[in-house]
């Protein structure tokens, strides 16, 4: 019985030495933890490090190591220590969301870590594990006739797009000259608006000239009636449009008046003589040459408002100048 009871007690120091014995105090291990995969379909891989609390431990890179996968997340937790003095371990941990593009049937991982000591580094290897790819083709069973080869067929053909307008561009283009041509009529649009008012001016003082020209060479005994008619209300017309008076509605003496020249009293009442009488003489043509040089005048004096507006209209004098169908 005593000898008995030796061996029991024996046996009990034994079991309790084992088990107080410290675990080993470096243990790296990575895995995955997943059996198999699908080409582009994230599945997981798991770093843990068991190692003494004082050691300096850097995981691996996921720009580097983990090819030909890709790191698509990373879950690191925290480091976990258990025990007290010398038996004590800390536990690093990491999980790497991977994804994968290759075709072999089984692929492999094997990633370091790094020991950070006083002087270097000491590099540690994980063992090497081995991840399947499930692939969705259906093999043929067996004792059945081989399937067609799956070689891809091209097509050469092109197909015609449907063009489209891009409307974005458009509205660019548009927002850009708009902001182009405010601009440019902040700047110089009131210059712009009166170089286009004396060009309109000068090309309707051109037409004047031309039409009344024509008239006064026409003018004839037998077409003094017509064309005396004509001439003059082609030249009241253009007065009105120069100078915004009734010209038409007044009479003889209230233009010569307006004027301030006599002259164009006479030219008016040989005009009259023409249109009402069909007299013609040698006077017949002076006569629509002073209305002319009139008109000629009304012209530069309303050229010389549009050019400097703040200065006051210059009033009408009529001299004797060469003949006004010559200028424009």
């Amino acid at each position: 019985m005593t000898h008995t009871l030796q061996l029991i007690s024996s046996l009990c120091l034994f079991a309790v030495s084992v088990w107080a014995q410290p675990p080993a105090k470096r243990t790296l291990n990575g895995q995955f933890l997943d059996d198999s995969i699908e080409i582009g379909r994230p599945f997981r891989y798991a770093v843990t490090y068991r190692h003494v609390p004082t050691a300096e431990v850097l995981f691996p890179d996921t720009a580097v190591h983990f090819l030909p996968f890709r790191v698509k997340e990373i879950s690191v937790f925290p480091t976990q220590t258990t025990g007290q003095g010398p038996l004590a371990v800390s536990r690093d941990s990491a999980v790497y969301t991977l994804v994968s593009f290759e075709t072999d049937s089984a692929q492999l991982l094997q990633v370091p870590i790094r020991l950070v000591n006083a002087n270097d580094c000491t590099s540690l290897m994980t063992q090497i594990d081995t991840v399947f790819l499930r692939s969705k083709l259906t093999l043929p069973r067996s004792g059945t006739a081989p399937t067609q080869s799956l070689t891809l067929a091209s097509e050469t053909q092109l197909a015609r797009l449907q063009q489209q307008f891009n409307y974005p561009v458009l509205v660019e283009a548009l927002l850009v000259a708009g902001a182009l041509l405010t601009l440019i009529n902040l700047l110089f649009g009131r210059s712009i608006r009166h170089q286009w008012q004396i060009y309109q001016l000068y090309q309707q003082h051109k037409r004047f000239l031309q039409e009344y020209n024509r008239l006064s060479q026409l003018l004839s005994a037998d077409t003094a009636s017509d064309m005396a008619n004509q001439a003059i209300v082609i030249w009241k017309t253009y007065l009105e449009s120069l100078e915004k008076q009734p010209y038409a509605s007044l009479t003889t003496p209230e233009i010569a008046e307006r004027t301030g020249d006599e002259r164009v009293a006479d030219a008016l009442r040989e005009a009259d003589r023409m249109i009402y009488g069909g007299t013609f003489s040698a006077q017949s043509q002076d006569a629509l040459q002073v209305l002319l040089k009139v008109a000629v005048q009304a012209y530069h004096r309303q050229r010389n408002i549009l050019q400097a507006p703040a200065e006051p209209p210059v009033p009408v004098v009529m001299s004797d100048e060469a003949n006004p169908s010559t200028r424009s």
